[in-house]
């Protein structure tokens, strides 16, 4: 069954755990209809832009499949929202860092780096999406943490350099994502900027004694003076 252009819905159910330990993992059609947006929105962009294969490493998840692989308890691969990616022939890095530069409608993306494993892990929320980027990093004991990215320094990340020839990354299908708690505990919070108000009017000055003489009316030169005045003005 086809869900996209370049994506079949046995590529996103497939699991390497499911298919060894015999464990159902047929999603509904509510699930096939997440799946078909994710790859509709997402990875078809995203293997038209970089003109190879992609190789979906765990796409949907059910239930017992993810309680087996110790899978975030409202992980999004259980909704068939979320995927788990390679390219066989492009470097992992690469691959994330062009989810980014072609501004795909992602939830969540995540670089994971579990010593010689290494994936991209994207979602697709058809209610939304938050743009989340991440950075896996685990440690010796399995043990994961989840620094949050901006864009900018998850595209100035970098690989160390070697001489040695390129191998294709292992992959360990396991817990790849923060528990849903995790990231709103993790989510930017915004800010509302302050009103704008109004300046406060300038204080008045008192005006001086110059000033306050020219505003201040004429006055009238009194009665008697003006009729003497008259009087002594010569008749023609």
């Amino acid at each position: 069954m086809n869900l996209s252009r370049f994506f079949t819905l046995a590529e996103l159910t497939h699991s390497n755990t499911a298919k060894a330990e015999g464990i159902d993992n047929q999603p509904t059609t509510t699930e096939i209809e997440a799946l078909r947006a994710l790859c509709t929105a997402v990875l078809d962009p995203l293997r038209e832009a970089i003109g190879k294969p992609i190789k979906v490493t765990s796409g949907y998840r059910g239930p017992v499949l993810n309680r087996r692989v110790k899978g975030a308890a409202k992980s999004q691969h259980l909704r068939g929202e979320a995927a788990d990616l390679q390219s066989p022939g492009t470097a992992v890095l690469a691959l994330f860092k062009r989810v980014i530069r072609l501004g795909l409608p992602f939830d969540q993306l995540i670089y994971e780096v579990n010593g010689a494993s290494k994936w991209v892990h994207v979602s697709h929320s058809r209610g939304g999406n938050a743009g989340e980027i991440l950075l896996g990093k685990f440690d010796a004991a399995g043990k994961v943490t989840y620094p949050r990215l901006t864009a900018e320094q998850a595209l100035a990340l970098t690989e160390p350099r070697s001489r040695a020839r390129a191998v294709e990354p292992e992959f360990v299908e396991m817990a790849d994502e923060p528990p849903r708690a995790v990231r709103k505990a993790r989510s930017a919070k915004t800010v509302a900027p302050a009103p704008e108000t109004a300046p406060a009017p300038a204080a008045k000055k008192a005006p001086t004694k110059k000033v306050a003489a020219q505003q201040a009316p004429a006055k009238k030169a009194p009665a008697k003076k003006v009729a003497a005045r008259k009087a002594a003005a010569p008749k023609p």
